[in-house]
């Protein structure tokens, strides 16, 4: 038998932290609104046309910003203090 796992420590998180989380995740949605639009145009966007480039370069941007949330999040969770 193999000994029983324990389970992972306990993490406390300062204000700061618990705000630059719940900041990634505000960031974050412009990169899921802009997937879910991206699903619905699919058949449609046309790399020639003006328009669909506008469009392909506003996902673009909202995609950096949701990644910037997603670098705010990691680095609170890493930031965080386990519990003694």
């Amino acid at each position: 038998m193999s000994p029983p796992e324990l389970p992972p420590p306990l993490r406390h998180y300062s204000g700061g932290q618990i705000a630059l989380i719940v900041i990634g995740i505000i960031l974050m949605l412009p990169g899921a609104c802009s997937l879910v639009f991206m699903a619905q145009m699919a058949g449609e966007v046309r790399w020639s046309d003006a328009i669909s480039q506008m469009i392909i370069t506003l996902w673009a941007i909202c995609f950096a910003v949701s990644a910037i949330g997603v670098v705010l999040i990691v680095v609170a969770r890493r930031r965080a203090r386990i519990a003694p």
